[in-house]
């Protein structure tokens, strides 16, 4: 018999605890964890005592194999349990960040409308507060809002099982179905630019969650493009203290102009967006396409606004060949530099003959002559843009690009 109890009690205070700690045990964690190994130890020499008698009762070795098992049985009981006990705590957690993300989900929408940022600002976190400021900003220089109505959130759910994290604060990506009237208004005469009644639309929302509360750290679009993303763009972003994201802006894009005319918001395709300030001034650059699909209009655009509106004013790089014209809206003009003329077409709208002039002042057509720049530059509206085709402006032509959009600001201004 004493094999037996010596068995039943290595197996109570050895192999017991340690089970105890796999399913969860808090502060016994160090206790069990020596009591196992000593048990461990303790149980093999037992065995190979037990097995070496000659005079052992197959009745008492029936007997120990029944008690392990109900041992087994009763451990599996506890580590059932601690699952259990766990998995409610689990549950509990995600619902918690579930119902919290869907309030700042459904707050968010409301306040993006009315403009509200001292309210985003309270559930966000400072970086992307900045980022959603500065694009409400870029909406209100063109006379937009973006309206979101009739919203309706079918599910908020976590996509990281957080009972896997340790230490917080923690990021939580939060997937989110809903459906809603979206519409992207003109300010000024309450014109409808944009209008997609969306049903089911599902986005992923990045939050910092601290343990109890959340905090708004990025979205991510449904339509990113992963085959368009540009590093190099990323890097820039970064580098210059500017805001990059694969897939926003499109709400900002200009109505008219060369490459925008005719296209929609609801088919153009916007990726590698960076906005910031650049000189105190408020620049956007991205990559555009008015028709996905159509490697002959990809775009990189860099895109300023001004305080007063345009008809037109292009001025066309003759090393960038393109199929794109003006309209008969236009008159071509010849500048009083010839060789100037052999670089650039100048074309403006019929009452904006001035300004084009204003624009190409003897420095800044100076500048440009030296620049013999391969993108062209367009004044639309209150925007002055810049646009090629992607693969002509390389990484180190980023930063011209955006001083290029600062100059010619900077003499429509004067």
């Amino acid at each position: 018999m004493i094999p037996i109890i010596v068995s039943i009690a290595l197996i109570l205070t050895g192999f017991a605890p340690g089970f105890g700690f796999a399913g969860g045990g808090g502060s016994s964690s160090g206790g069990g964890s020596s009591s196992s190994s000593g048990g461990s130890s303790s149980w093999s020499s037992s065995s190979s005592s037990y097995s070496g008698d000659s005079n052992d009762d197959p009745l008492e070795a029936l007997i120990t194999v029944a008690i392990f098992f109900f041992i087994l049985w009763l451990v599996s009981r506890k580590v059932d349990k601690n699952y259990r006990l766990n998995t409610r705590k689990l549950n509990s957690q995600e619902k918690l960040v579930s119902e919290e993300a869907k309030k700042i989900f459904v707050s968010y929408q409301s306040d993006w409308s009315e403009m509200n940022t001292e309210n985003i600002a309270t559930y966000t976190t400072p970086e992307y507060n900045k980022h959603a400021c500065l694009m409400l900003d870029a909406l209100r220089d063109l006379h937009r809002k973006n309206q979101i109505s009739n919203l309706k959130v079918h599910s908020a759910t976590p996509i990281e099982h957080l009972s896997d994290k340790t230490t917080y604060p923690t990021n939580v990506r939060v997937d989110f179905c809903f459906s809603g009237l979206d519409e992207v208004i003109d300010t000024r005469d309450n014109n409808k630019l944009y209008r997609d009644n969306a049903r089911n639309i599902h986005e992923t929302w990045n939050f910092i969650f601290d343990g109890t509360n959340l905090k708004l750290s990025g979205i991510s679009q449904p339509t990113e493009s992963a085959r368009h993303l540009i590093r190099s763009l990323a890097d820039f972003a970064k580098e210059n203290q500017l805001f990059y994201s694969p897939d926003w802006g499109r709400y900002a894009l200009p109505t008219r102009g060369l490459i925008f005319g005719g296209s929609s918001m609801r088919v153009a395709d916007i990726n590698n967006h960076i906005i910031g300030q650049w000189q105190d001034l408020l620049i956007q650059l991205y990559t555009y396409a008015p028709t996905p699909g159509d490697p002959a209009g990809y775009y990189l655009v860099g895109q300023i606004n001004t305080p007063k509106d345009y008809l037109g004013v292009i001025v066309k790089s003759k090393k960038y060949e393109t199929r794109l014209k003006p309209d008969k809206t236009y008159d071509k003009f010849e500048m009083e530099w010839p060789e100037f003329n052999e670089h650039y077409e100048v074309y403006a709208a019929s009452r904006d003959a001035l300004p084009a002039f204003e624009l190409l002042n003897p420095k800044f057509m100076e500048y440009l002559y030296d620049k013999n720049l391969n993108y062209n530059l367009e004044v639309v509206d209150n925007v002055i843009y810049i646009f090629a085709n992607v693969s002509r402006i390389t990484e180190n032509g980023y930063a011209e690009l955006l001083e290029v959009l600062r100059l010619a600001h900077k003499e429509l201004k004067m």
